[in-house]
């Protein structure tokens, strides 16, 4: 995901534009609560949750930018003109 969508500075600011963007780490003892509480067994694991922090989207294994166009716009949300 660092490289294959993260690296393109147009899909970043897409992402920046609709989403507020969290990475965790799952080697983090912190992280746990998070793992445990999305179920999370493999990573990358993308979770697009709203703002009452419902899970709208989610999916497991890395991707490609167009499979994370696909699962962000499944997510009924402005579409970026860029993209």
């Amino acid at each position: 995901m660092k490289r294959n969508v993260w690296a393109d500075m147009k899909m970043t600011a897409t992402v920046n534009s609709a989403f507020i963007p969290v990475m965790i780490d799952v080697d983090e003892p912190d992280a746990a609560v998070a793992i445990t509480r999305y179920r999370v067994g493999v990573t990358p694991y993308t979770i697009v949750i709203d703002s009452q922090v419902n899970v709208l989207r989610q999916k497991q294994g890395g991707m490609g930018e167009a499979e994370f166009l696909e699962l962000r716009g499944n997510v009924n949300l402005p579409a970026s003109k860029d993209l």
